[in-house]
C-alpha cells in the first residue's frame, strides 16, 4: 500500500506530439487526502494535452523532437477543486556533435492557481481560454517553440511568440496570477512575453542564435571559433542591462547559462578569459565571485 501511495503521488509521464517531447511530472505529496484518483486523472489529461495536439506545422523527425520537462507540484488544495502550487520548466538544447545538451530554459513559476476536477478534459483552443490549467501548459508549449527556433535561425521563434502572445491576451480575464506584466515585480509570464515583444530586446534573442548556433555548434571542431562567437553574443546583453537592470528575461538567461558559460571560459586563452569575465561581472554583478573561477581555473 505504501508502495502505490508514492506512485500516485509522484506521477511522471514521457509524452511525444509531432514536435515536443515532454516530461511530465505531478507532485502532490503535499495533499492530505487518501483518494488519489483525482491526481492521477489529472496527469493523465495533461499528459493526453501533449500527445493529442499538433502546435506546429512543421513535420519534425523523432531525433528531432525538443525536449523539454515540466513539473507541477501542487501545494494546497484551496477548495471547489482548485488548487495552489507551482510549475518548473526546463527546456536544453542539443549541440551539434556532441552529446551535450545546452540549458536554455530554467523557469520557477512560483504561484500558480488552476481547478481540477475529476473527469475533467484540458482542451487545447487558440482563439479563448478554456482553462488556467488548459492556458499555462499552451502558453510553455509556445515559449519553448519560440526561444527553440530562436536558437537555430536570427529570430526564428517569431511566429510561435506571436501565438504565446495570444495566449497571454485570451487569460486576460483569468482571476489566477501571473496573466498580468506588472504582477510579482514584474516576474511572470506576461513579462516574459511582453519583453521578448518588444524591440529593445532583439539583441536578446539575436545572443540566443548567435550563442548557440554560431558559438556552441562550433565548438566541437572549432573551439576558439566558438567561444569567440559567444563572446560576441554576451556583449549583446550589455545594453539591455544598462537600459533595464530588472529584466526578467535577463534573469532567466542567467540562471540557465552562468554554470555553462564558466565552464566554457575555463578552457579559453587569457583574453577570451578575461572578456567573458568582464561581460558576466558587468551584468551579473551580484554573482561576481562565481566569474572569478573563469579567471582561476583551466589553462
Amino acid at each position: 500500500m505504501r508502495y502505490l501511495s508514492i506512485l500516485f503521488i509522484l506521477l511522471t509521464f514521457s509524452v511525444s506530439a509531432q514536435e515536443l517531447n515532454c516530461h511530465i511530472q505531478i507532485n502532490s505529496s503535499k495533499i492530505q487526502q487518501s483518494d488519489r484518483t483525482l491526481f492521477e486523472q489529472m496527469q493523465r489529461a495533461a499528459y493526453e494535452f501533449f500527445a493529442n495536439n499538433v502546435f506546429t506545422e512543421h513535420k519534425m523527425k523523432i531525433q528531432e523532437r525538443i525536449e523539454f520537462n515540466i513539473g507541477i507540484i501542487l501545494h494546497e488544495e484551496m477548495g471547489s477543486n482548485e488548487y495552489r502550487g507551482e510549475i518548473q520548466v526546463t527546456y536544453a538544447r542539443p549541440i551539434f556533435g556532441s552529446g551535450y545538451n545546452s540549458p536554455v530554459i530554467d523557469i520557477r513559476d512560483e504561484n500558480v492557481i488552476f481547478r481540477f476536477s475529476i473527469g475533467d478534459v484540458i482542451e487545447f483552443n487558440l482563439n479563448s481560454s478554456t482553462g488556467s490549467l488548459a492556458s499555462l501548459l499552451t502558453y510553455y508549449a509556445y515559449l519553448i517553440l519560440s526561444i527553440d527556433y530562436d536558437t537555430f535561425a536570427p529570430l526564428g521563434g517569431q511566429g510561435f511568440l506571436k501565438i504565446a502572445s495570444r495566449v497571454v491576451e485570451n487569460a486576460q480575464s483569468d482571476p489566477s496570477p501571473g496573466w498580468r506584466s506588472f504582477e510579482n515585480n514584474g516576474k511572470n509570464r506576461a513579462a516574459i512575453i511582453e519583453e521578448l515583444m518588444n524591440d529593445m530586446y532583439e539583441p536578446y534573442r539575436m545572443c540566443l542564435y548567435e550563442y548557440h548556433r554560431l558559438g556552441l555548434d562550433y565548438m566541437h571542431e572549432q573551439p576558439e571559433q566558438g567561444r569567440t562567437a559567444i563572446i560576441e553574443a554576451l556583449e549583446k546583453l550589455r545594453p539591455i542591462y544598462q537600459r533595464r537592470r530588472d529584466s526578467y528575461l535577463l534573469a532567466l538567461f542567467i540562471r540557465a547559462k552562468s554554470d555553462e558559460i564558466v565552464q566554457i571560459f575555463s578552457e579559453g586563452s587569457p583574453d577570451e578569459k578575461r572578456r567573458a569575465y568582464n561581460i558576466m561581472n558587468a551584468i551579473d554583478p551580484a554573482n561576481q565571485d562565481k566569474y572569478k573561477k573563469i579567471m582561476s581555473q583551466g589553462r
